[in-house]
C-alpha cells in the first residue's frame, strides 16, 4: 500500500471512530442537561461561550500545523475528545458543563483545522471525490452512534455511554499514532502574513474574503437550526421520546452521509455551470427545507421536509465550498489560509447558539424559520465570487 493510500486509510479509520463518538454526544450532551434540570436558555449560553473560545483557538491552529505538521494536531484532538466524553457525566453544574463542552469543542476545533487539508495533501487531484467519501463515511458513522444514542440511554442511564464514547476516540488516536504518515507538503513551510489584505497581496485574497464573509452566514443559520436546537425542536413540538429522537437524528446524519459518498459525480454532472453557481443554489435549497419545516403540524410531514435540508442541499454544497476554498488558498500557508476562512465562519457559532435560545423561548419554530432564511441570505453574499 502506497503511502498517500496507506494515509487515507488510517484517517478514514479514524474519521470513522469520531464520527460514532461524535454521534453519541450530540444527542448524550444536551439531553443530559436536560436531565440535569439545565435551562434552555443556559444550554445556550454553554454552547456560545464554547464557541468564543473555539473561534479564536482555530485561527491559531492552521498557522501552527503548516509549521509543525497536521499529525501531532489531529492525534491531540482526538484525545481531548475522548478526555471530554469521560469526565461529562460526573458533572452537574452549569459551570462545569461549560469547561467540559469547552474541552470537546476544542477537540472538534483542532480536528477541523488539519482535517481537510489533510485531505487535500493525500489526494489533490481527486480531492472532491476523497473528500466526500471520507465526509459521507463520517456522517454514516455519526448516524449509527445517534442511532445507538437512544438505546444506551434506555438501558444503561448515561454514564456508560459517555465512557464508551470517550474510548472510541482513544482508539481513534492511536490508529493516527500508528499508520499515519504525514506527505512532504505538509508541516513543511510557514510564512507570517497579515490575515486579510487586498486582492493580489499576500494575505486572503478576493475569492477567500468572498467565501469567508459567507460562511459567517451560513454559520449563524446552520448554528441556529442544529446543535442543542434540532432535539429540543423535535422533543418539545412533537413530545418524542429518547428512542424516537435518536432514529430521528440518525436519519438525518443518514441523509447526508449516503449521498456525499455520490456527490462528486453530481458535482461532475454540474460542469457545465459553474461551480459557484452550483453552491448558491444548493446552500438556498438547504435554507428553504429548513424553514419550511416550521409550518406542518404533525411531525411525519414536519420531518420530511427538515430532511430533505441534505440530500438537496448540504451534501453538494458542503464539498463544492471546501473545494473553492482549497483552491484559493496559497500553497505555503494552506492550513493557514483555510482556517482564517473557517474563524470567520465559526464566529456564526457564537451568534448563532444565542439566536437559537433566544428565539427558541419564544417559539420553538423561531430558530428554524430565522435560521433558514438566514442561510438562504448566505448564499447571495456568494454571488460576487
Amino acid at each position: 500500500m502506497s503511502g498517500r493510500k496507506k494515509g487515507l486509510t488510517a484517517l478514514t479509520a479514524s474519521t470513522w471512530l469520531f464520527g460514532f463518538s461524535f454521534g453519541l454526544y450530540e444527542i448524550l450532551f444536551p439531553l443530559y442537561m436536560d436531565y440535569v434540570s439545565i435551562p434552555l436558555m443556559e444550554i445556550g449560553y454553554v454552547f456560545t461561550a464554547s464557541a468564543i473560545f473555539i473561534a479564536f483557538l482555530s485561527i491559531l491552529l492552521g498557522a501552527a500545523s503548516d509549521k509543525y505538521g497536521r499529525k501531532i494536531f489531529i492525534a491531540l484532538a482526538l484525545l481531548l475528545g475522548g478526555l471530554s466524553h469521560l469526565l461529562t457525566p460526573y458533572f452537574k453544574s452549569v459551570i462545569i458543563m461549560g469547561v467540559v463542552k469547552i474541552l470537546f469543542d476544542s477537540a472538534v476545533a483542532i480536528r477541523n483545522a488539519v482535517f481537510t487539508t489533510m485531505v487535500y495533501e493525500q489526494d489533490r487531484r481527486g480531492f472532491i471525490a476523497s473528500y466526500s467519501k471520507v465526509s459521507g463515511l463520517e456522517f454514516i458513522s455519526q448516524a449509527l452512534g445517534l442511532a445507538s444514542s437512544g438505546l444506551l440511554i434506555s438501558i444503561y442511564g448515561y454514564w456508560l455511554p459517555f465512557v464508551f464514547s470517550g474510548l472510541l476516540q482513544v482508539i481513534g488516536f492511536l490508529v493516527i499514532a500508528l499508520f499515519f504518515s504525514e506527505q512532504d507538503s505538509a508541516g513543511v513551510r510557514h510564512v507570517e502574513k497579515p490575515l486579510v489584505e487586498k486582492a493580489g497581496g499576500k494575505g486572503l485574497n478576493r475569492g477567500l474574503i468572498i467565501l469567508a464573509a459567507s460562511g459567517l452566514v451560513v454559520t449563524i443559520g446552520g448554528s441556529a437550526t442544529h446543535c442543542f436546537i434540532t432535539p429540543m425542536f423535535f422533543s418539545k413540538k412533537f413530545s418524542l421520546s429518547p428512542e424516537t429522537l435518536s432514529i430521528l437524528m440518525t436519519v438525518h446524519r443518514l441523509s447526508l452521509g449516503i449521498p456525499m459518498l455520490f456527490s462528486s459525480r453530481i458535482v461532475t454532472g454540474l460542469k457545465k455551470f459553474s461551480y459557484k453557481s452550483s453552491l448558491i443554489l444548493f446552500t438556498c435549497v438547504q435554507g428553504v427545507f429548513t424553514a419550511l419545516a416550521t409550518a406542518p403540524s404533525d411531525f411525519t410531514t414536519s420531518a420530511a421536509l427538515w430532511l430533505m435540508h441534505d440530500p438537496l442541499g448540504a451534501s453538494v454544497w458542503l464539498p463544492l465550498r471546501s473545494y473553492l476554498i482549497q483552491k484559493h488558498c496559497s500553497d505555503e500557508a494552506r492550513a493557514r489560509d483555510f482556517n482564517v476562512v473557517n474563524f470567520v465562519g465559526s464566529l456564526g457559532n457564537i451568534i448563532g447558539p444565542l439566536l437559537a435560545g433566544y428565539s427558541g423561548s419564544i417559539s420553538i419554530n423561531l430558530p428554524f424559520l430565522i435560521g433558514g432564511l438566514v442561510i438562504i441570505l448566505s448564499s447571495l453574499l456568494l454571488i460576487p465570487l
